[in-house]
């Protein structure tokens, strides 16, 4: 991944003009009328012509950003894109979305189009919740080959609400610009990322006192299986203050160096300055806890205490919002403000604990060369016991304190300590997620099945099937126990060890259907509920890490006894399948019983590794390939003559 950091800081004063209100809106190409298809995108149902804007300030210093979008649908797949979707950040009137404007042009005969304006009255503002809000419309009059093309401002209150600029997004884009001047009392930091070779154009812009950014012709880029997250794969510049110009012409710096990081929070009165606050109303408990508890269980204690009393509102943050007081007194909060009460009260009960930035990883990556603080998206509790580190996410009521939290698996985080804090690498390749499954069937001669699935299910396949199962129970069945292709279910599920962390969870189930026939032939599958039912990577093409979070360990012992009026016709080999690398492998191993007519089968699946390096791909695809062909093979079972 290319990157690169520069500081921005212009003294000039430049207000948006007229001449940048997008003198070519509605004015389209003949070029743009008769495209047919994105010439390095084929595939794309629809394409980004122009993505342009124009970020400045006005005499309040407020930020103002205009936008010009222009977009052809290209297929019907595509009509969908004609839903449009403006986000705002709505808290106390910080933004505000204006100005929107919008059109269709359709092609008519020759270079001629037809153009219908979208109506003041089919553009809505929804409320999403107390930050957020939506600007929304829909385009009238969409066909194939239709131009969409709109204009909108957004006005925010100043330059802390600059976001990162976006090249690339699920659909190609053939120009993406950005024009951003900088208000005189600030300096912004700004790298690039990078991923593809594709040029990119800056350009300083020292008499407006502005930098320019363009990119062309970047392919659209969806979501891959098990992709980590794809923000860190986009071609974008993202941007951070790193300094304040003072009156006198001074200047405070401001975070750039991790050092400077640590010092700034742990001296920030809405996070260094909630950790050492007086909860009222825990008293008791923590003396409780102190007096009687060995240093795993007052962790344990205190952490079961703070998720099992504050009820996350789903909103993520950094810092304590409202205080760790007031959420305690109010019994729900943000992240931020849960995690800090948290790790004040596990101080309290006499534990070396301290808040973690993380970017868990839906949010992205965290560059250690870069200290951006907006890297991070929330804050966990990272606790020290016996040299073993533990991460706590007190908005987190499925995982168990001793294991580390899927979310932020293979992730960088920043623990905020001036002694022992500082950048760590979260990795885990030694708890597995893991599965035993026991499967045993009579089959019928009309191809009936009866039996039982007994399923024991530890660490982190534990975590994710009680996460599942909580949500919705039948759901959980009918995803997990119906075997793809034909009409065996479970059902009666009995589950034990829910409730208690240290027991695997254990899952027993009935299960009944038919198999599927040919003829006089029954096809009996071996694979049966290992989660492995389809090949996920059958792209020719990756352009993201593969992140499985975890190591693997799936073992299946089937038992079927078949029908004393068919004989096996085809019998799949026993084979050992195992990567160059020795870190992925596939055991099966298969027998039958001439005397009882039971067939035995035993499917391994090993994945000791949780993370490869897209331009491994080649190698986890070929794996696959290879394993779920041997999946396909049943055993056929002939009736006899």
């Amino acid at each position: 991944m290319k990157t690169f950091f520069l500081v921005l800081c212009f003294l000039l004063v430049s207000i948006i003009s007229p001449a940048q209100d997008f003198l070519d809106y509605g004015v389209v190409t003949n070029n743009d009328l008769t495209l047919k298809q994105c010439s390095f995108d084929k595939d794309a149902r629809a394409v980004v012509l122009l993505h342009e804007a124009f970020a400045d300030y006005d005499d309040n210093h407020q930020l103002i950003t205009v936008h010009h979008v222009r977009m052809k649908i290209l297929k019907e797949e595509g009509f969908s894109e004609a839903n449009i979707t403006i986000p705002f950040y709505s808290k106390d009137g910080f933004e505000a979305i204006d100005r929107v404007e919008g059109m269709t042009i359709n092609p008519a005969n020759g270079a001629n189009y037809i153009t219908t304006k979208l109506e003041k009255k089919s553009i809505f503002t929804k409320k999403i919740d107390e930050r957020r809000g939506e600007v929304i419309f829909t385009f009238p009059e969409i066909k194939v080959g239709s131009i969409i093309e709109y204009k909108y401002r957004s006005v925010m209150k100043h330059y802390g609400g600059l976001e990162d600029w976006d090249f690339q997004g699920h659909l190609p884009v053939i120009t993406s610009k950005f024009h951003l001047v900088i208000i005189p009392t600030m300096e912004f930091a700004y790298r690039v990322n990078k991923t593809m070779d594709i040029d990119l154009a800056v350009t300083p812009d020292k008499e407006k006192g502005g930098i320019h950014f363009e990119m062309h012709n970047i392919p659209g880029l969806g979501n891959e299986p098990y992709m980590d997250a794809r923000r860190d794969y986009l071609q974008k510049v993202i941007f951070q203050l790193s300094g304040v110009i003072q009156g006198g012409g001074g200047k405070t710096k401001y975070m750039t160096s991790w050092d400077e990081v640590t010092r700034e929070l742990v001296q920030h009165s809405d996070f260094g300055g909630q950790l050492n606050k007086d909860i009222s109303g825990t008293a008791d408990f923590i003396k409780q806890v102190k007096l009687t508890l060995a240093p795993e269980d007052k962790m344990k204690a205190v952490f079961n205490y703070v998720r099992s009393n504050v009820k996350w509102n789903h909103l993520y943050s950094k810092y304590a919002i409202q205080g760790v007081r007031e959420t305690w007194q109010k019994k729900s909060g943000p992240s931020g403000d849960i995690n800090l009460l948290l790790v004040n009260l596990l101080k309290e009960a006499g534990l070396e604990a301290f808040p973690m930035l993380v970017s868990e990883r839906f949010h992205g990556k965290v560059n250690p060369v870069y200290p951006f603080i907006d890297q991070f998206n929330s804050v966990f509790a990272a606790i020290n016991i016996n040299n073993r580190k533990y991460y706590l996410d007190a908005t987190d009521f499925n995982t168990p304190p001793h294991l580390t939290p899927n979310t932020i698996l293979n992730t960088t985080a920043f623990v905020v300590n001036r002694k022992s804090g500082g950048l760590v690498n979260i990795a885990n390749d030694t708890t597995k997620y893991k599965d035993d499954i026991l499967v045993q069937i009579n089959v019928q001669a009309n191809a009936e099945v009866s039996g039982e699935v007994l399923m024991r299910s530890s660490d982190y396949s534990r975590m994710e099937k009680l996460k599942e199962f909580h949500a919705d129970e039948k759901r959980f069945v009918r995803n997990n126990f119906s075997l793809q292709g034909t009409s065996i279910t479970g059902k009666d599920l009995v589950a034990s060890g829910a409730d208690n962390d240290s027991l695997a969870l254990e899952l027993k189930l009935q299960l009944s259907g038919r198999l599927n026939t040919t003829g006089e032939y029954l096809m009996l599958p071996l694979n049966m509920f290992t989660g492995f039912e389809s090949n996920p990577f059958i792209s020719n093409e990756r352009f993201s890490n593969i992140n499985f979070g975890y190591p693997r360990l799936v073992k299946l012992n089937l038992f079927a006894q078949i029908p004393p009026e068919f004989v096996v016709d085809e019998m799949p080999k026993s084979v050992k399948l195992v990567n160059a690398e020795k870190d992925i492998s596939f055991i099966r191993q298969i027998e039958l019983d001439k005397e009882t007519g039971a067939i035995r089968c035993l499917l391994m699946f090993e994945f000791k590794r949780s993370l490869y390096e897209a331009d491994m791909y080649d190698v986890v695809k070929e794996m696959y390939q290879k394993l779920f062909g041997y999946l396909k093979e049943p055993v056929i079972l002939k009736r006899k003559s």
